[in-house]
């Protein structure tokens, strides 16, 4: 009789999913479709133009802009010739590149961290959840020029001899700690201000997914006698783990938008001879995120992060 019934809801259950899916897809569909429309309008052509452009020299004159095929000469020229005053393109990429892969990382794990902390009960939570936010508020060219005059400072106290005070570098070096740990320690301390200044809208997205989390999975995990760090690996992170992707995504994009790397293709855009090699270097630049997009992705896809803790 058990076995009948099951089998006249199976077919009930696999029609539910099925308009569960279609109505996912359907409201995707609507989301998506004011980017798509302003993709299609604003952006496909300027898009094919400008990787059009890196392939070719051009030349304005009165008459218009003369193009002279060029093939992959300007991407060359982008990782093999371009210099600065201080650095170079290929360098400036790399350099970035790696900065990204470490922040990433340490991002995550300390947006998650604060957010874990900041959802929990106490007096002026409030206010210290304003103060995590603020350095978004304050993430500007100004700002970043103001806060840069601590360089004069350190300047200062090294010409004196005094920065051995706090040189972080310095002491670990005398406890005999390994050269590649103590530069990875040294250059976590020195993304303290990077770390911060992306961590604020991480932070509130990872919150709320926690304040998302039904707090019926919590009164049941505390009734079985659960401790808090059985809740946050078996309940929490669970439920977060959707957001990581978008977290990852917007630490990738915005620590490439304020990069150097940005800064160099502006300002080859800024001479009109060097057109085709800022469209070189623009390509350059979308590719690599591209593909850090992409490796990232199938990690995800490996490890089972992104997906709706509710699917299965």
């Amino acid at each position: 009789m058990t076995e009948h019934i099951e089998q006249q809801k199976s077919p009930q259950k696999i029609t539910n999913m099925r308009s569960y899916k279609r109505q996912k897809i359907l409201w995707a569909g609507i989301f998506l479709a004011p980017w798509i429309i302003g993709f299609l309008t604003l952006f496909l052509v300027p898009l094919y133009r400008s990787l059009r452009y890196s392939f070719y020299e051009l030349v304005p004159t009165p008459e218009g802009i003369m193009s002279t095929f060029v093939g992959i000469q300007n991407y060359l020229y982008a990782f093999n010739e371009h210099v600065t005053a201080t650095s170079s393109f290929k360098v400036e990429l790399i350099q970035t590149t790696g900065d990204a892969l470490i922040n990433i990382p340490v991002l995550l794990i300390f947006s998650l961290f604060i957010a874990v902390m900041l959802n929990m009960e106490f007096k002026g939570r409030a206010l210290v959840r304003a103060i995590f936010f603020i350095p978004v508020i304050l993430n500007s060219a100004a700002v970043s020029s103001a806060l840069g005059g601590g360089e004069a400072v350190a300047q200062i106290l090294e010409e004196q001899g005094i920065d051995q005070i706090f040189d972080l570098e310095y002491y670990l070096i005398q406890t005999g700690m390994m050269p590649w740990l103590i530069a990875f320690i040294v250059g976590l301390i020195d993304r303290i201000y990077a770390i911060l200044s992306l961590a604020g809208v991480p932070i509130l997205l990872f919150l709320a997914s926690i304040q998302s989390v039904p707090k019926h999975l919590y009164e049941a995990a505390r009734i079985e006698g659960a401790t808090p760090y059985e809740n946050f690996w078996l309940i929490t992170l669970p439920n977060v783990s959707p957001h990581i992707i978008t977290v990852t995504v917007y630490a990738l994009v915005d620590t490439f938008l304020t990069s150097s790397v940005s800064r160099i293709i502006s300002d080859e855009l800024n001479n009109p001879e060097h057109w085709g090699e800022s469209a070189a270097m623009g390509w350059i630049y979308v590719s690599t995120i591209i593909t850090i997009l992409l490796i990232l992705a199938i990690v995800a896809k490996g490890l089972k992060i992104g997906g709706s803790h509710y699917e299965n």
